[in-house]
């Protein structure tokens, strides 16, 4: 697998549909990871998981490719005009929101961490 640049992700391809995909490795138990993944599965703003394999030591989380992350987007543009940081500061928050409402503790929040589906942003 090839690693995705500034993550702990992985490029990855599905041999049998040729769709490629993104990977996460999470060494075993990761029962807390799965559960936050599975109460969030279906919120629009939150990259949904495609498949999860589960080794002995290690578990596979699959997801589709991102459209860039935001940390990497702003360094591009240098700086956003105040509509689009309201727009995109509303979806960080939003996300934010659902995740304390379902229990979830974000530790570690970076603007690296926040990807983008489609080029819409």
């Amino acid at each position: 697998m090839e690693p995705v640049e500034g993550n702990n992700l992985y490029r990855c391809y599905d041999i049998k549909s040729h769709v490629e995909l993104v990977c996460k490795i999470a060494n075993n138990p990761c029962s807390n990871l799965l559960t936050a993944h599975f109460r969030l599965d279906g919120h629009r703003h939150v990259n949904s998981l495609h498949k999860v394999i589960q080794g002995n030591n290690q578990t596979y989380l699959l997801y589709s490719p991102s459209e860039g992350d935001l940390h990497s987007y702003v360094r591009v543009r240098k700086r956003l005009r105040e509509p689009e940081a309201r727009r995109l500061c509303r979806q960080m928050c939003e996300v934010v929101k659902s995740c304390h409402e379902q229990g979830i503790v974000l530790r570690d929040l970076k603007l690296r961490k926040f990807v983008f589906a489609d080029r819409e942003r």
